[in-house]
């Protein structure tokens, strides 16, 4: 996964504004993608800090479906990562990741910024 690749795929942003018809609309699903993060960010460091590795799921697999509605693709590609490692119990690099999921976060919101979609 590379920092250097666009976090925002915007064939799929143009997609949503044709579908929705107003931009109003496409702030409000960005802006209610980005309030949940940090929730689902502490459900799944709890699962790691309680090895409970179903929470991580819990928490990627709807970070991962969520991202991939919105075009945002390296927050699509770390949640499926961390999913992957969850569903095979391999909780060792889930941390790294779980960080890594946070600067894609960060990457995703400066990107609408600069687009003037935030």
């Amino acid at each position: 996964m590379s920092t250097t690749q666009s976090p925002l795929d915007t064939a799929r942003v143009e997609e949503l504004a044709e579908l929705f018809g107003d931009k109003e609309t496409l702030l409000e699903l960005f802006d209610e993608f980005l309030q949940e993060c940090p929730a689902r960010l502490q459900t799944m460091r709890q699962g790691l800090a309680t090895h409970k590795p179903d929470l991580i799921d819990s928490g990627a697999h709807a970070m991962k479906d969520s991202s991939a509605n919105l075009g945002a693709v390296g927050i699509q590609e770390t949640a499926t990562l961390i999913e992957d490692l969850a569903r095979t119990n391999h909780l060792e690099d889930v941390g790294g990741f779980l960080d890594q999921l946070e600067v894609e976060i960060q990457r995703f919101n400066e990107h609408l910024q600069l687009y003037g979609l935030d």
